[in-house]
């Protein structure tokens, strides 16, 4: 059964029983009153009774001495005399107590061949006279009103049915459309489909409408990745293509010409361990960027200022280049490793830039990391590029890197809730940083 037709027979459900409670306490309440009306006619009739028109030995009129009513005689010995019931009316216990009392008196319902009755005993001094109504009326009523019960039950229900399609029909109409949106990317493997209609989903406030806003937007999000990935495959085949071709290049000239000089030797020895040593890093900045494990990396509390320091220290071992470090201390929440691993970026990109062997500028202040050489400098159209990954301009193309350092700067910051920038000085070299938040 569908989850439409669920809805709908659950408010049907709940909208009879809800009608049949109503209808049965009205009953109810209309019953009592019907009754209470007999009995007050009933209780009404005292001034009428005069004892001795209920003498035992008289018989009562054939419409008996109230009109409207019926009675009958109750002798003494609690045997019944004079009757203008439809038929004799056995009496209970309770009844018999009552004979021949001083205007005791006590209602039943009696039951005949012909309808039930109202019937009230009155003790009397010589016996008791039974005073009853028929309820022919009162039964009718209550039979006409079951009936109409009955059928205002059965109405509303219906009612409560197609009510509860159309309410249902477009309660789920989002959830058909994210079910029909979920078979067709299992069935096609394609992400670009819609399943959220700024026309019909007026509102998109309920949680069904959020749901279908935020259905679409990770079908977006899983269609931007699925390109990134795409992207990155053709990217990192045609960035893995230079140096492949190089080292095979340089193992074909050393099969073929056996008779190298130990020079030329050395040097196709030498270009082969650079670009092995360039491919090594170009795999492993690819699958930094490809497997997003350090997106994963637990956030700590840390002193920017500190880390970038360290950084620093173990890069100018590493290359013997200076830094010029100036820092005031910055406390960030962060990915350690990763907010290493962006420093470690603009460190290496200033350091390839910058062949003039001069010291390298880094301040830390306020969260911002900022990063400068006297390198070439940046291409004024190039500006907006560099944080793109594998971009590299024409200047730097001739150059060792994989054009992914800056895209991982630019990915480490704005995870971090920051940003990334890049200018040149005005008067040589070029200037690249970035940003996180500070914790207060």
């Amino acid at each position: 059964m569908s989850l439409r037709w669920k809805i709908a027979l659950a408010m049907a459900l709940m909208v009879s029983l809800t009608t049949i409670a109503v209808g049965a306490v009205g009953y109810r309440s209309t019953r009592a009153r019907l009754y209470a009306e007999v009995d007050r006619s009933l209780l009404d009739i005292d001034g009428r009774i005069d004892e001795r028109r209920f003498d035992l030995d008289t018989r009562l009129p054939a419409r008996g001495p109230l009109p409207g009513f019926v009675a009958q005689i109750i002798r003494p010995d609690g045997s019944v005399g004079q009757s203008t019931f439809p038929e004799p009316i056995a009496l209970t216990d309770r009844q018999i107590d009552i004979v021949g009392t001083n205007r005791r008196s006590v209602f039943s319902t009696v039951e005949t061949s012909v309808g039930d009755y109202r019937v009230r005993t009155i003790g009397l001094p010589r016996g008791a006279v039974q005073v009853g109504r028929s309820l022919d009326e009162t039964d009718r009523l209550l039979q006409s009103l079951r009936t109409r019960t009955l059928l205002l039950v059965v109405l509303v229900a219906a009612a409560a049915i197609i009510v509860g399609l159309w309410i249902a029909g477009r309660v789920t109409a989002s959830l058909r459309r994210l079910t029909s949106a979920a078979e067709h990317v299992e069935t096609t493997g394609r992400l670009d489909i819609k399943t959220f209609d700024a026309d019909h989903d007026r509102a998109g406030t309920d949680e069904v409408g959020r749901l279908s806003i935020a259905f679409d937007r990770m079908l977006g999000a899983l269609a931007r990745s699925k390109q990134e990935q795409h992207r990155l495959v053709q990217d990192a085949g045609h960035e893995l293509r230079t140096p492949l071709t190089s080292l095979r290049t340089n193992l074909d000239t050393l099969q073929r010409f056996g008779n190298l000089s130990d020079g030329d030797r050395d040097e196709i020895i030498a270009d082969l361990h650079a670009e092995t040593e360039e491919l090594t890093e170009l795999v492993n900045e690819i699958i930094t960027v490809a497997s997003g494990e350090s997106s994963q990396e637990p956030t700590e509390p840390f002193d920017l200022a500190a880390l970038v320091t360290d950084v620093a220290a173990r890069y100018e071992r590493r290359t013997e280049r200076p830094i010029q470090i100036e820092t005031t201390s910055s406390m960030v929440v962060a990915q350690r490793s990763s907010v290493q691993r962006a420093v470690s970026c603009l460190l290496d990109n200033a350091g390839k830039f910058d062949q003039t062997g001069g010291p390298i500028e880094i301040v830390v202040i306020d969260g911002t990391v900022t990063v400068s050489d006297r390198g070439i400098g940046i291409p004024d159209a190039d500006l907006s590029r560099i944080f793109d990954r594998f971009y590299r301009s024409d200047e730097a193309r001739t150059m060792a890197g994989s054009g992914l350092g800056l895209s991982i700067v630019r990915e480490v910051a704005e995870r971090h809730g920051g940003a990334v920038w890049a200018a040149n000085r005005r008067d040589r070299g070029a200037t690249v940083g970035f940003r996180l938040t500070v914790d207060e």
